[in-house]
């Protein structure tokens, strides 16, 4: 069973082209971690855990999915994370959810296009598509790694990956992923798209605008698969190019 979460479709690409590859079925994790549902799910095959990179961690909400949810059937667990760059040390904390609960099978990054407009540098679309095709081949490559019952590869995690997230992981999250900032400016038509995007249910469509209440991820949903690009965070998203992934097709 390949689980998924996903804000602007990286990691959903990921974990349907697994589910090809494996034959697999697919689950997505938002429907679980927006209405505050403990999952319960069964699987006659391995796990396969699919999320985006969030500060060299997998993303807080979806460990949380993990710790309260139950998982029978197939205990093994691979993890696959999602990154602009590096997944520092998610191996380290994947390992750690696994244990008392299942079978840890390796963690192993794919790079993916930039989607966090709101602290980094987007790309235009086309050069978007290039690295989405360039990370075709590593799916691939761990899909049958996974068909095979082969445990990934050892990362390779330094030492200095897992003092510096453990440092500033909670602070990140605390300071820096805030909504105070997020703002829908008059190209806004009230479409609601935002509101459906959010996995933590975060945005109320308020007098046909959209209002932020205090829970985000910084998933960047709201804000990349806006159809008007009517969503700026302060003053540093303007004009800079929205990410949405395409659908995965065979």
């Amino acid at each position: 069973m390949i689980v998924y979460y996903s804000g602007t479709g990286n990691s959903k690409y990921a974990a349907k082209m697994l589910a090809d590859i494996l034959d697999d079925e697919v689950v997505d994790a938002k429907n679980y971690i927006r209405d505050g549902i403990a999952a319960e799910l069964i699987s006659g095959k391995p796990f396969v855990f699919v999320s985006p990179v969030y500060v060299s961690a997998p993303s807080k909400v979806f460990e949380d999915f993990i710790k309260s949810g139950s998982f029978e059937g197939d205990k093994r667990a691979w993890f696959v994370m999602t990154c602009a760059g590096g997944m520092g040390a998610c191996g380290y904390y994947c390992e750690k959810l696994c244990r008392g609960k299942l079978e840890y099978m390796g963690t192993a990054q794919v790079e993916m296009p930039q989607n966090y407009l709101m602290f980094f540098k987007t790309k235009e679309m086309a050069e978007n598509l290039k690295k989405l095709t360039a990370a075709e081949p590593r799916i691939r490559e761990l899909g049958e790694l996974i068909a095979a019952e082969k445990p990934f590869p050892d990362s390779g995690m330094k030492k200095w990956e897992l003092i510096s997230t453990k440092m500033t992981l909670d602070p990140y999250y605390k300071w820096f992923m805030k909504t105070k900032d997020f703002y829908a400016t008059n190209e806004c038509i009230g479409c609601g798209l935002c509101a459906r995007s959010c996995p933590l249910g975060n945005i109320e469509i308020l007098g046909r605008r959209p209002v932020w209440g205090d829970r985000c991820t910084h998933c960047s949903a709201c804000i990349n698969r806006c159809p008007k690009h009517a969503i700026e965070y302060g003053k540093v998203t303007r004009n800079k190019p929205r990410y949405v992934c395409p659908e995965y097709r065979k």
